[in-house]
């Protein structure tokens, strides 16, 4: 998507707040909770809502970390709620999990704002990557990349995560459209991790003596997965795809370890959620009737255009 279109899509919700009841109030709490600080992209994401909130002059971000625990994620809403942030940015661990939460701070007139994971209940934004067309572009090439047919395995996110079930689901639907001849023999989840995608990836390779493809729903998985297949000296054979675009991912898309990846300027995805909470703040709106979407479409990165993400938008 280019950057007048996501401007558009920004501007097309402003007009619907009400600019008649604009706040007198310049500067806002606003709680940042990711499912956790340490991943590159929850930490590109918390530099580009820094830096506009502040290119705006407001005040700096407070960012709180649920280590990867929908529950301690649940309980530092209720921090946010209870010390009156006047708006929240989360990513959601779990979406069944968080939506209670989530209609909580709404109904206490804080506006949230969903990265990547919607929940069930309807609040302010969300500002998602594609992850279900993602999903399926990256089933389009690894198809044809292994000639049509084969063997091709897809490590997991948590069931919860509904990020990482639309790109396996979008995987999956085009497979089973475009290649009837390839089939998918494992799937496995490894709850984001590259450790438990090493581990996963293992079991992968003893079960199949062929395997031609796999599609880790986060580079994380797919930085795993190369490692794994490295180490059984089948690197070679088999065609890994991650998701997100990391710089650590681009790096091994250059080097050949890893095929490649659907990314999203991580930075650019904060700085819309940055300026959407701006502008619901401003107006001072309250009520959604449903949940605003704004929607990222991926480069996919290949080591034949990687070269194309320049090092100022690499995180």
């Amino acid at each position: 998507m280019s950057k007048n279109k996501v401007l558009a899509i920004i501007g097309a919700i402003a007009l619907l707040l009400p600019s008649a009841n604009l706040a007198a109030q310049s500067t806002w709490k606003i709680g940042y909770l990711p499912s956790t600080v340490g991943q590159a992209l929850t930490k590109a994401w918390g530099v580009g809502i820094d830096n506009a909130l502040k290119a705006a002059g407001n005040t700096p971000l407070q960012s709180l970390d649920a280590m990867m625990k929908a529950e301690t994620q649940v309980s530092m809403m209720d921090d946010f709620i209870n010390q009156g942030y006047d708006l929240i940015i989360l990513q959601p661990i779990d979406a069944a999990a968080l939506t209670a939460s989530v209609k909580k701070a709404e109904a206490k007139g804080i506006p949230v704002i969903t990265l990547n994971t919607d929940t069930l209940a309807p609040h302010f934004a969300c500002v998602s990557m594609d992850d279900y067309g993602a999903g399926s572009k990256v089933a389009e090439i690894m198809g044809k990349e292994i000639g049509g047919k084969g063997f091709v395995a897809i490590i997991q996110s948590p069931p919860g995560a509904m990020a990482g079930v639309e790109r396996e689901k979008g995987f999956r639907a085009t497979m089973a459209k475009m290649y009837p001849n390839i089939k998918i023999v494992a799937a496995q989840n490894a709850e984001w991790n590259k450790d438990k995608a090493v581990a996963i990836m293992n079991s992968f390779l003893q079960a199949n003596k062929q395997l031609d493809g796999v599609f880790a729903v986060n580079d994380n998985m797919a930085e795993g997965a190369a490692i794994a297949a490295e180490a059984a000296g089948r690197l070679k054979d088999v065609k890994i795809w991650g998701f997100n675009g990391q710089m650590s991912t681009l790096v091994q898309i250059e080097q050949g370890k890893v095929t490649g990846t659907a990314y999203t300027n991580a930075f650019e995805q904060g700085a819309i959620a940055a300026r959407l909470a701006l502008d619901v703040l401003r107006a001072g709106t309250k009520k959604f009737a449903k949940t605003q979407m704004v929607t990222i479409p991926p480069f996919m990165a290949t080591i034949d255009n990687v070269s194309q993400i320049t090092p100022n938008i690499r995180w």
